[in-house]
């Protein structure tokens, strides 16, 4: 007589296909209290300060990423807001946020006004032509806000798909101000 498969040997391949998949992200909170925001990113992000020309000065910029790879990046920047008399907050929001756009392959769609933690904020999304560095083309959503005298700008940036813009929008609309901040 046979010797009849065991069920559980059926399921073998199929858990070993499964175990290859790359586990779903856990999103986990961050705290800049250098921004004074707290934000969600699908893993654990890498921070960075560094010196960068915000004429008229250098200022101290912290950058918080998170490179996922072929699945793009999330990312955080802020730094001190120097006064600008007479340069309304809107003009230094949409300058801001426009930046990455330049001289970039994402082309901008309109700035638009959005509401991120109770401040006005100017919201961009640039769409990219099909590349190879960015499979199914490219997209990129930007949002910048003045918070306790710092300009926020958020990014997220990836493939053009449904999981890309699904993770976007929970990263952007993650910002909040740090409880500490309030103090």
């Amino acid at each position: 007589m046979a010797a009849r498969p065991s069920p559980s040997l059926a399921l073998v391949p199929l858990l070993a296909s499964l175990a290859c998949q790359d586990p779903a992200p856990v999103w986990q909170p961050f705290e800049s209290r250098a921004a004074g925001v707290a934000v969600e990113f699908p893993g654990t992000p890498t921070v960075t300060v560094e010196q960068q020309l915000t004429p008229p000065t250098m200022t101290e910029v912290e950058r918080v990423n998170l490179d996922r790879k072929a699945r793009g990046q999330l990312q955080l920047s802020s730094y001190v807001l120097l006064p600008a008399p007479g340069v309304p907050v809107e003009t230094l929001l949409r300058i801001d946020c426009l930046a990455p756009f330049e001289s970039s392959k994402f082309v901008a769609e309109d700035p638009r006004k959005v509401v991120l933690a109770g401040q006005e904020a100017i919201a961009v999304t640039g769409i990219a032509p099909p590349s190879a560095s960015l499979p199914s083309g490219g997209w990129e959503e930007d949002r910048c806000a003045i918070l306790g005298g710092r300009m926020i700008h958020l990014m997220a940036i990836g493939p053009n798909d449904a999981e890309t813009r699904r993770d976007g929008a929970r990263f952007l609309d993650s910002l909040r101000p740090h409880p500490a901040a309030a103090l």
